[in-house]
């Protein structure tokens, strides 16, 4: 009875659905032919689930077959269209708003182990004492060492006003100690460091566009023409990932006049709408630099795309991710807060250049070739509002590039074990308080080598697999003493070349030191302070702010 009854429920659900499709008469011969392939494609889905309900060796639970069907045509789309149930619904919330109920603390995974990398100044976290290099062993009595990284945060995040408990273990300390902290609103700044690289070059880094992105560097850049005048302004989108159009639209709007068209969108079903600004620009005509790098997609792009286009801002960085696909949300069952996200669209800027790649399109037989948004017009070639030219190659290309700065194999390693963040937690705690300048001298970095001794760090360099190798081979044939002396040389000679590569990273070592002491002592924000001082990319962006020459001739018509 159960099985014939769950049979009935899926078929019922199945033909409703194509069966407001059945009046294909009364249609053209193209739309009898999609609308006939629509009801054969859900007539095989009906069929296929009543033969596995059928005969299947074990009972079936729709509710999860279903949901892989779903997943799976998804999959046949883009990466942005997805089925989104109550967990994926709250972080969608937090990267529209902002805002979240939990404790305000970065974690992560640090030696297979869940990590504080930062606590949120004035969190519930911060207050409690909550410090960078704690480790959260429970969560309510609950071991968190067989969850995953988000499952953990989505124990930590919860209604606000509600309490959770932490068994906590900090290096240095002989036991754990427990504590119990109360959920609050927390909110997650857009705008990142704020401050004058040089006397009149502002420089803000915007982290993310939510709703109140435009109000945070607003009130950013308000503050600093407090401090002193703005001559030239250093807008950094390095690294953020996106989020509103209409976020993007209000950020352009800070730098270009009112009725400027910043970006438009067309899709197959949702025709053209174009977005204007609508506010008096707080700079409008302060030089502008914008700092960008594969890691600067979607509301970045529309907003380095359009200060290009509009010959507002020399880009400087590396070409961005080229997302440019439009998405919005539609419910698709109210009580159990399900709802997808659909692609419906692309961003294109007002050159007319659009900023998504061009992947997930190609050779992807779901799509109707003559589809507006697919088809090849063969022009890549378009024009500022200098008649500058620019091209359609997906993401936004800068009008200076500089690469960033390289990791050799000694730093990847020291940054893959962590050794950097151990060694920064270790010194903060038998040095609480910081006195004087910040400056690392070198008794610090002495300090360092020996933590690396003590935590028997060894790495290999290019050729050690194949000495190792050759090493196996030689002791299995037996080879003479002669040839055995010979490879014990080469040994020792690769040794060498470690010590000379570890002596050649020492100057990257002492920055990457002082940037993360940098934030054990003055938070996530003083450690992008100083930061700034290594940055090639930003050097070269105040270069090109005081030679108003270069700057204009940038931007000025080819």
């Amino acid at each position: 009875m159960k099985r014939n009854y769950k049979i009935f429920l899926l078929s019922w659900i199945i033909f409703t659905i194509f069966g407001s499709f059945y009046f294909t008469s009364a249609l053209n011969a193209d739309e009898q032919d999609y609308y006939l392939r629509l009801k054969k494609s859900w007539t095989h889905m009906q069929r296929v689930y009543e033969q596995l309900n059928l005969h299947y060796v074990e009972e079936i639970d729709p509710y999860p077959l279903v949901q892989a069907g779903i997943n799976g045509m998804l999959d046949k789309l883009d990466p942005y269209t997805v089925f989104i149930e109550e967990e994926g619904e709250r972080r969608l919330k937090i990267i529209t708003t902002g805002k979240y109920g939990g404790l305000g603390m970065e974690i992560g995974l640090r030696n297979k182990k869940v990590t504080v990398i930062s606590p949120i100044e004035n969190s519930p976290a911060k207050r409690a004492g909550i410090i960078s290099g704690d480790i959260i062993i429970k969560i309510d009595r609950e071991d968190v060492s067989k969850l995953s990284i988000n499952k953990v945060s989505t124990r930590l995040r919860g209604k606000i006003g509600t309490s959770v408990t932490l068994l906590i273990s900090r290096p240095g300390l002989e036991n754990p100690f427990e504590l119990t902290l109360t959920r609050e609103e927390i909110i997650i700044e857009d705008v990142g460091y704020a401050g004058f690289i040089e006397p009149g070059v502002a420089y803000v880094s915007l982290t993310g566009f939510t709703d109140k992105a435009a109000s945070e560097l607003k009130n950013a850049i308000q503050k600093l023409r407090k401090e002193e005048e703005i001559k030239s302004f250093i807008l950094d989108l390095r690294g953020n990932p996106g989020g509103l159009l209409g976020a993007a639209v209000k950020v352009v709007n800070l730098f270009v006049d009112k009725n400027e068209l910043v970006v438009y969108t067309k899709g197959f079903r949702n025709g053209e709408n174009r977005f204007r600004t609508d506010q008096i620009p707080l700079l409008p005509n302060v030089p502008l630099v914008v700092l960008v790098d594969n890691g600067s997609a979607s509301a970045s792009e529309i907003v380095a795309g359009a200060l290009q286009d509009l010959d507002r801002a020399v880009i400087i960085g590396e070409p961005t991710f080229g997302k440019g696909l439009v998405q919005k949300i539609y419910t698709i069952d109210k009580q159990k807060d399900a709802k997808i996200k659909i692609t419906t669209a692309k961003y294109y800027i007002p050159s007319g250049r659009c900023i998504q790649k061009r992947d997930y399109g190609q050779d992807n037989k779901v799509f109707i070739r003559d589809s507006i948004t697919i088809k090849d017009n063969g022009s890549h070639v378009f024009y500022t509002r200098n008649k500058r030219k620019v091209y359609d190659k997906g993401g936004i290309y800068p009008d200076i590039n500089v690469p960033g700065d390289s990791i050799n194999y000694v730093l990847m390693e020291l940054i893959r074990e962590n050794l950097f963040f151990d060694f920064a937690v270790e010194y903060h705690q038998k040095n609480p308080v910081w006195s004087g300048d910040f400056v690392i001298d070198d008794s610090i970095v002495t300090q360092f080598q020996s933590f690396l001794k003590r935590c028997d760090f060894k790495y290999n360099i290019e050729g050690s697999y194949e000495i190792d190798k050759l090493e196996k081979f030689i002791k299995k044939k037996k080879y003479s003493n002669e040839i055995t002396d010979l490879l014990s040389q080469l040994k020792q000679k690769l040794e060498d070349e470690k010590e000379k590569d570890f002596q050649n990273s020492l100057r990257q070592i002492h920055k990457i030191l002082r940037l993360e002491l940098a934030e054990k002592y003055f938070d996530k924000k003083g450690r992008d302070k100083y930061a700034l001082e290594y940055d090639t990319q930003v050097i070269e962006a105040v270069k090109v702010l005081k030679d108003r020459y270069s700057y204009n001739d940038i931007l000025a018509a080819k």
